[in-house]
């Protein structure tokens, strides 16, 4: 029977903390970007992204997947917004108010992250005090 070591709550406090700021680091390093990509599929395709199947290179090479709108805000609000339009130069307002809503989404998403994080952050901060760190 193997001997299992014992941790003590200093030990394992510092494990946390090590592993927090690991992931905070990367964190920190994907969210100074959100990009989000709107593309449109033939229906027939719809199926091989949902499986897994689809290798993703070969689909935009070979023409079945078309990058419809784009949208980059760095972490600073600096933004870039490529808008789909119609033969005519009309904006696509169908595709544009997907992707718009994705948008917020992400951003809604990426708030609620940078909130987990920093009360990951601070707990951490407040057990390592806990037990002498």
């Amino acid at each position: 029977m193997a001997e299992t070591k014992k941790v003590t709550l200093q030990e394992a406090v510092q494990k946390f903390a090590a592993d927090l700021a690991q992931k905070i680091n990367s964190f920190v390093t994907d969210i100074s970007e959100l990009e989000v990509r709107t593309y449109t599929t033939p229906a027939n395709q719809v199926e091989t992204f949902v499986k897994g199947q689809a290798d993703f290179a070969e689909i935009l090479t070979e023409g079945k997947l078309v990058l419809r709108a784009y949208t980059k805000i760095a972490f600073d609000g600096d933004t870039t917004a490529c808008i789909p339009t119609e033969v005519s130069g009309e904006v696509d307002e169908e595709v544009w108010g997907l992707h718009q809503s994705t948008v917020r989404q992400a951003m809604t998403h990426r708030t609620l992250m940078i909130e987990s994080i920093g009360k990951a952050a601070a707990s951490a901060l407040a057990a390592l005090k806990e037990v002498g760190e």
